[in-house]
């Protein structure tokens, strides 16, 4: 599905409210609906909730250049790291991966032919067909 843009140029005064408007958050968001997948995972796998952390980033790789990364973690978080609470869900972001993917939001999708977590970066400048890699 695409998305069409408008190009036009903002005038001086429209161009820092714009500016506003667009400029991410820091960290990554969850849907509701990632939020009860990620819980659904930790329990069928026998994990602790209190102490399993959803490790979220990005690495180079992929045919856009970088590809998300979505893991259980059971060791928790280091300095380099930056940690959230949301929807009962300990996640955790890397600081260097943080750089590439503030601001995203974190979706599953559970459709018969698209089941799945879905990246919505707002950094991303590109996407590949499949949608697991993106530049930046």
């Amino acid at each position: 599905m695409s998305e069409t843009k408008d190009t036009t140029p903002a005038t001086p005064a429209e161009a820092p409210a714009e500016a506003e408007a667009k400029k991410p958050t820091r960290g990554v968001q969850l849907t509701e609906r990632a939020a009860k997948e990620i819980q659904r995972v930790i329990q069928e796998q026998g994990f602790s909730k209190e102490t399993t952390w959803v490790r979220l980033g990005a690495k180079g790789g992929g045919c856009s250049g970088f590809t998300y990364v979505l893991d259980f973690d059971q060791q928790g978080p280091t300095e380099f790291d930056l940690t959230f609470t949301q929807h009962g869900v300990n996640v955790v972001v890397d600081k260097k991966s943080e750089f590439f993917m503030g601001g995203t939001e974190l979706d599953f999708n559970d459709g018969l032919l698209d089941r799945g977590f879905v990246f919505k970066n707002p950094l991303a400048s590109g996407t590949c067909g499949c949608g697991t890699s993106f530049s930046a």
